[in-house]
């Protein structure tokens, strides 16, 4: 769970209400005879300039580095990630699978697709564990894996739970552990694909 605060987040929505309404009313009145008309009209011009405002801040601008961590307070995980999992099935003696993960990220929402030679998984629901009192930051999500038609009798559809662990706003790797409805565990280690 985030904690958000709560306070900093109402401050700027009704600062930036305010501040919206006064640079419109002093661009459209006459300050020597204010039209009280014109004034109220103002209010539903002012409601939709902040929704537009707040769109792009939802599904964009949260990303930017001057939001943090006074206002967001969750990192930008969104990108191509690398990496390989280790699994304890076969007693441990199976070798380390390379994978691929995709994240798409918004200011509500994380999505995580991982992607291996045999299967690719999706997650059904995500979300972040971070506590600065504890020193936690971490990512937890569930998904479901399906592998590819051709092993599935060594390989069935299966639930699963990953716990991603890292450190600061600008993160380049997580390293974590996993648990299956398979009963199997494991452990994933990720660095971030640099962009070309």
């Amino acid at each position: 769970m985030v904690k958000h605060n709560i306070r900093i987040f109402a401050f700027t929505i009704i600062g930036l209400v305010f501040g919206v309404y006064i640079i419109i009313f002093l661009i459209t009145q006459d300050l020597d005879s204010i039209d009280l008309n014109k004034a109220l009209s103002h209010i539903s011009t002012t409601i939709s300039i902040n929704i537009g405002i707040w769109t792009i801040f939802i599904f964009w601008a949260w990303k930017w580095r001057m939001f943090y961590p006074w206002l967001v307070q969750t990192p930008n995980l969104s990108g191509k990630w690398k990496g390989k999992i280790k699994s304890n099935w076969e007693d441990g003696k199976s070798k380390p699978i390379p994978t691929e993960i995709d994240i798409k990220q918004d200011f509500f929402n994380i999505i995580v697709k991982i992607k291996t030679e045999e299967s690719i998984s999706h997650s059904i629901s995500s979300s972040f564990n971070i506590d600065k009192d504890r020193g936690y930051q971490q990512l937890f999500y569930s998904y479901l894996n399906t592998p590819k038609a051709g092993i599935r009798e060594r390989s069935a559809i299966h639930y699963g739970s990953v716990l991603l662990n890292f450190d600061g706003f600008k993160v380049s790797k997580m390293s974590g552990e996993y648990w299956t409805s398979r009963e199997t565990t494991g452990e994933i280690e990720l660095k971030r694909k640099k962009k070309k």
